[in-house]
């Protein structure tokens, strides 16, 4: 089926609201008190981001054909790398920078190769995972153009068996940055972005009772195993669970909950405007455009200050729910305006960059 393409500003607001969320997860404390609200709605920005991997890059392949005539797999490859690497490669050297004015341990080893900042921060692992999605989607995509059913099962096999049998595993048990940055975890999610792009978009509903009922379904058990896993704390045989279950965004969930991110971002994307002159909705939409560039910040950010909560609270000099509430203002406003700026600015990075580039290639 071809997908018609356009810029959508549902998408933009999804990933805004989205890179939000990432920002209050890792701003808030981890207890009881937060963590039904961290399960359902902050945690899911992860795998909504997953989701959107999947569903933005299916679009991109679908606008230029890159399939068409054959795969130009250099010129494919190098456009990607270089959107993955000029934000990229300022925030690096500012982490190495950080890491020494700060005499904080500083890392320089084989995952520097994979994305892994001298000074690491929460979600530094997502730019690992980014980076080995790049490498994989063109088969992920040929595989889901020709059979599109048997692409969701398989890797939600994949994905599944990579969760079973990870505790078996001695270098995953070992290496916990190992696990979470491996996109066998994620392989499922990313793919449900294919589907939601091709079968629910074009219409903005379920195109067959077939699947509505799969969905349902999923969303089903999706919502009982949080339950049961992020706020009970009920631990599954299956699964690996050697961190334990009292933080759940570190639990061994993400195949059986994917349902549940699809559904809020079938939601939202039905729900959410697709032009307006509201500024609160511009500046989130514009933030979804920023993403990724706000979501390097916030790791710089979080390195340093990794939890500003406990940091103004424990100062004795307010109450938890004003320090809660100084730290979700002062980490949203300091992540998405450098963000922010860091967007709009980057093309002045990008233009040294060549320039570096061209002098070394002269050479």
């Amino acid at each position: 089926m071809s997908v018609k393409q356009k810029h959508l500003m549902e998408v933009d607001l999804i990933k805004g609201i989205a890179i939000i969320s990432v920002v209050l997860v890792h701003c808030l404390p981890y207890n009881d008190s937060f963590m039904t609200l961290r399960i359902f709605a902050f945690s899911m920005a992860l795998l909504i981001f997953m989701l959107l991997m999947g569903r933005n890059m299916y679009a991109s392949f679908e606008k230029h054909q890159y399939m068409e005539n054959g795969f130009h797999t250099v010129s494919y490859l190098k456009n990607r790398l270089i959107r993955f690497l000029y934000p990229f490669i300022p925030i690096f050297i500012i982490s190495l920078i950080l890491g020494l004015l700060l005499n904080q341990d500083i890392y320089l080893g084989v995952y520097t190769l994979v994305g892994y900042l001298p000074l690491p921060g929460p979600g530094n692992y997502f730019v690992t995972v980014l980076l080995q999605f790049i490498i994989i989607f063109p088969l992920l995509y040929l595989a889901y153009k020709r059979y599109p059913r048997l692409t969701l099962i398989a890797t939600f096999v994949i994905s599944f068996l990579f969760e079973v049998t990870s505790s078996y595993i001695g270098t995953l048990n070992s290496d916990a940055y190992i696990y979470y940055a491996n996109i066998l975890r994620y392989l499922f999610v990313i793919t449900l972005g294919l589907w939601v792009l091709e079968a629910f978009e074009p219409n903005k509903r379920i195109r067959s009772t077939l699947e509505t009922v799969i969905i349902l379904i999923g969303v089903a058990v999706s919502v009982i195993y949080l339950i049961a896993f992020g706020i009970f704390h009920w631990e599954f045989a299956l699964f690996n669970n050697f961190w334990g279950t009292e933080y759940p965004t570190l639990g061994s969930y993400v195949v059986i909950a994917s349902f549940y991110p699809l559904a809020l971002y079938m939601l939202a994307y039905k729900i959410l405007p697709s032009a307006s002159n509201n500024r609160i909705v511009k500046f989130i939409a514009y933030t979804g455009k920023a993403s990724y560039h706000v979501f390097l910040v916030q790791i710089l950010f979080f390195a340093v200050f990794y939890n500003p909560y406990a940091t103004i609270s424990q100062s004795g000099l307010f109450d938890p729910v004003i320090s809660g509430i100084i730290s979700i203002v002062v980490s949203l406003a300091v992540t998405l305006s450098l963000g922010a700026l860091f967007y709009k600015y980057e093309y002045k990075i990008d233009n040294l960059l060549n320039r570096v580039f061209r002098i070394k290639k002269d050479m």
